[in-house]
């Protein structure tokens, strides 16, 4: 069982060789603002707590943050940073704690002040316990550049981040992380959400004045990148089928077709990150249906068994201690089980990494069990024969996928989907594409009245691919990005990025003495697969992700406040 060529990830010619670098890149390691407060308050609600962290100017923004991302505008605000702690629930419905980081703009602008919409982002993996969205600009912090990226999109451009860090991370006294569990997930968002705004409404009666000048607009946007994507989408589901209104949203790069991706790796489709992903995933679901596996060694090799995510150590630290793997996920063949044996060769270059005679991860009879219903039981994306789940698994993991599939949701409001479609770590046509399919056979219903762009950053090998990079759905077209030449744009600066990244690779390989075209090809390839997800993606879609949503963002505004003129709003259902 192999991904079908429709839903495959295309590859340029210089990645075709064995990745030999980690995949690690920050995307803005910035240090700059104000020495940590952490002057804890009480709120009116017991159950929520809010203390400030840090504050920066616009001159810190536009120099320390954005000096080296053109795609980033010059900052309109100040920002300052808070940290909320909250109740929420975890996997098995247990009551527990979390953590998120509140940014909010302030300053003279007009954008800084009055009616303020919010953003509620969530973010991207991350196996480090201690990751925290409110540590803005601080290299300490694994979660500084993803979370500095949408400080200097976002925060300073007048929007209200509310930004979780999830059960299980930073301050959080859930001791496993429920990854991609939806429904866990997208209560937890929404419990962030809910905290945060009570906590603006009682600063405001306090009268702090790092509230008392900006308001809660009630326009919602949501957005979140790679396993945020996937929040971000069960996030938005969760509210609309409470009834509640947002304004847009913004899943990128996320693994909505959960199920199908699932089958594609056991199949041999190995994706670039699946040692950190696989754990994490495993322990969430087990916690959710108690019965993924009954002991950690019925899934795991037994020299890995025992590790626990989140950690307090780095994945290059769990590496170099022996607790996991850096790529193989599975045995490499000749396993000794005739299903695993037979199935052909990945058209991955990439994938053959995710294999070995000895060091691996998952259990061959765990994968064999997985593997052998899912030919029993195929998804019919992976089949071919359609786009949605298989309809009746039985292996009690791919159960758990299916119920985590996000395929069967229809946004009702204005959406942006975004990714790059040669990402080897959540596979674009496999996710991305799979749920634009199905959005688009969705926009046939009379009563559909969608407004949904998928958009693709990676343009740089359109001519060896019948996709479209653009894809309007419903009422879509009719958007005012349409009509300017925004997306060109993010798409230019997506392969000037990509080029910037191979062109160093290959400059440092010939100053490490590397003359052999081969290896210096090898070399930019190696550099392509490490940085193409979480660095080129990721910025090119948060910009694509501001664009999008600032052709409602004023809106917002009130108008005998801020007099300004209200632009061309989105079709809202």
């Amino acid at each position: 069982m192999i991904i079908p060529k429709s839903t495959s990830v295309n590859t340029p010619t210089m990645t075709r060789c064995i990745l030999s670098v980690a995949v690690a890149s920050s995307l803005l390691l910035v240090g700059c603002g104000d020495d940590n407060d952490f002057n804890e308050r009480i709120t009116d609600n017991s159950d929520i707590s809010v203390e400030s962290i840090s504050e920066f100017n616009r001159a810190t923004i536009d120099g320390a943050f954005s000096a080296n991302d053109p795609s980033i505008p010059d900052a309109k605000c100040d920002i300052k940073i808070e940290k909320v702690s909250y109740k929420t629930e975890g996997a098995a419905g247990e009551d527990t704690t979390a953590t998120a980081a509140l940014m909010l703009p302030s300053g003279d602008n007009a954008d800084c002040q009055g009616d303020r919409p919010i953003l509620l982002y969530a973010h991207g993996t991350t196996t480090d316990k201690d990751y925290d969205f409110a540590q803005v600009g601080n290299p300490q912090n694994p979660a500084v550049g993803e979370a500095t990226l949408i400080a200097a999109n976002f925060a300073a451009q007048g929007y209200i981040v509310v930004a979780p860090n999830y059960a299980g991370y930073d301050e959080s006294d859930l001791d496993y992380h429920p990854y991609l569990v939806a429904e866990q997930q997208s209560t937890d968002m929404i419990d962030a959400l809910e905290s945060a705004r009570d906590i603006i409404d009682d600063e405001q009666d306090n009268n702090n004045a790092n509230y008392t000048g900006i308001e809660d607009s009630d326009k919602l946007f949501i957005s979140g990148y790679s396993q945020g994507g996937h929040v971000a989408m069960a996030t938005a589901r969760a509210l609309e089928q409470d009834g509640e209104t947002v304004t847009a949203i913004a899943p990128l790069s996320g693994p909505y077709a959960l199920a199908a991706f699932g089958d594609a790796i056991f199949s041999g489709n190995v994706n670039i990150g699946a040692t950190r992903f696989a754990p994490l995933l495993a322990t969430g679901l087990e916690k959710k249906y108690k019965d993924i596996y009954r002991n950690t060694t019925d899934i795991f090799s037994s020299q890995y068994a025992n590790t626990k995510l989140p950690s307090l150590l780095t994945f290059d630290e769990l590496v170099d201690a022996g607790k996991l793997p850096e790529f193989a996920l599975f045995e490499a063949k000749p396993t000794g089980n005739t299903v695993l044996d037979a199935l052909p060769r990945s058209p991955l270059p990439f994938a053959s990494i995710g294999f070995s005679d000895t060091n691996y991860l998952i259990k061959t009879d765990f994968r064999a069990a997985f593997v052998t219903d899912a030919l029993a039981n195929p998804d019919s994306l992976i089949a071919m024969t359609g786009a949605l789940p298989a309809a009746n698994p039985q292996n009690n993991l791919r159960k758990a996928l299916k119920d985590n599939d996000l395929r069967g949701y229809i946004p009702k409001m204005p959406t942006l989907l975004c990714g790059g479609n040669q990402d080897p770590t959540v596979f674009y046509d496999l996710n991305t594409g799979s749920m634009s399919a199905i959005l688009q056979q969705a926009s046939a219903a009379p009563s559909a009245n969608l407004n949904i762009t998928v958009l693709d950053v990676d343009a740089t090998n359109d001519d060896d691919r019948d996709q479209n990079t653009v894809t309007s759905i419903g009422s879509a077209m009719s958007n005012a990005w349409m009509s300017t030449d925004t997306i060109d744009n993010i798409q230019s600066r997506f392969a000037a990025s990509l080029t910037a990244v191979q062109n160093r690779a290959i400059a440092n390989a010939r100053a490490a003495g590397v003359t052999d075209p081969i290896l210096l090809a090898q070399a930019a390839g190696q550099a392509t697969l490490a940085n193409y997800h979480g660095a080129l993606a990721s910025t090119a879609c948060t910009q694509a992700t501001r664009e999008f949503f600032e052709q409602n963002f004023n809106q917002t505004a009130n108008q005998e406040d801020n007099d300004r003129v209200i632009q061309t709003p989105l079709r809202m259902s």
